[in-house]
C-alpha cells in the first residue's frame, strides 16, 4: 500500500478491458466507452491532484490512469506498450518481492517510447498536467491536381495544476493530432461526434497561437485539434471548426 498503487493494478486491468472491448466489439464501441470515461473530467471537482504516479483515489485509478494508457499507446503503439507490461511481468512475477511500483511502470514505458514523445509520457503520468486546444477557424483551397489544402489556425496552452490547485502554465512544445473530416461537423448535446478522418496525424505544437498547413484528397468539412482527446482538454467542445 503505498502511493500510486491503483495504477499498476485498476488501471492497467481497465485499460486491458479497453483492448477487450476494441478486439470484440469495434473500435466505434471502444471510443464510445472512452467517451463514457473522459465525460466524468466534466464533473465539476477540483483539479487539485497529484501525478498519476502517486494517485490514490478511484477517479485517478478507474479513469485518468486507464485514459493515459491509451493514449500513451496511440503515441508509441499498443505492441509497445504491450512489451513493457511483459517486461514488468517478467522483473516482478506475481508471489515474488518486491513488488512491482509505479516507478517501475514508468521505467518500462520510459523505455519504449520514442524520445520525441517522452515529454508527453512525463505529463500523463508524472505530472498533473492539462491542456486547452481550440480550432479558432478553417479554410480550403483546392489544387490544381485536383486535391484540397486545409489551412487551420489553431491555439494551444498547457498548464500544471499543484496540489493545493494553482495553475501554473508551461511552455508548449506537444506532438497533437491533426484531424480533417468529410461534410459539416455533427454535434450532439453541444459536443462534435467525429466520424472517420480523411487525415489523422500528429503536429508539433510549440506556439499559443499556430496554422496548420495539410492537404487532402477530397472535399474537407471540418477539422479538429487532438479529435480523438488523447490529452487531457479542459475545455474540448472548441476543439473543431467548420471549414468555410
Amino acid at each position: 500500500r503505498v502511493e500510486g498503487a491503483g495504477l499498476p493494478v485498476e488501471s492497467l486491468a481497465t485499460y486491458s478491458a479497453t483492448q477487450v472491448v476494441e478486439q470484440s466489439l469495434g473500435p466505434a464501441q471502444l471510443q464510445a466507452y472512452l467517451d463514457m470515461m473522459r465525460r466524468e473530467f466534466q464533473v465539476p471537482r477540483s483539479r487539485a491532484s497529484p501525478p498519476l504516479l502517486r494517485a490514490f483515489d478511484q477517479f485517478l485509478n478507474y479513469r485518468k490512469g486507464p485514459l493515459a494508457m491509451y493514449a500513451l499507446s496511440q503515441y508509441v503503439g499498443r505492441d509497445n506498450i504491450n512489451l513493457a507490461l511483459r517486461r514488468l511481468l517478467e522483473a516482478h512475477p506475481p508471489g515474488h518481492t518486491p513488488r512491482a511500483t509505479t516507478l517501475d511502470l514508468y521505467r518500462e514505458l520510459k523505455a519504449v517510447t520514442p524520445t520525441r514523445y517522452r515529454p508527453v509520457l512525463h505529463d500523463l503520468f508524472a505530472a498533473n498536467t492539462y491542456w486547452e486546444f481550440s480550432a479558432s477557424q478553417a479554410r480550403a483551397v483546392k489544387t490544381g491536381d485536383g486535391r484540397w489544402q486545409v489551412t487551420l489556425d489553431a491555439r494551444a496552452r498547457k498548464l500544471v495544476v499543484d496540489g493545493a490547485g494553482a495553475e501554473i502554465e508551461r511552455p508548449l512544445d506537444e506532438w497533437v493530432e491533426i484531424g480533417v473530416f468529410p461534410g459539416p461537423a455533427r454535434r450532439e448535446n453541444g459536443e462534435v461526434i467525429p466520424g472517420k478522418p480523411m487525415y489523422l496525424a500528429k503536429h508539433r505544437i510549440n506556439k499559443a497561437q499556430q496554422t496548420i498547413v495539410v492537404t487532402v484528397p477530397d472535399e474537407p468539412g471540418h477539422v479538429g485539434v487532438d479529435p480523438r482527446a488523447l490529452l487531457v482538454d479542459v475545455k474540448p467542445r472548441d476543439n473543431f471548426t467548420d471549414i468555410r
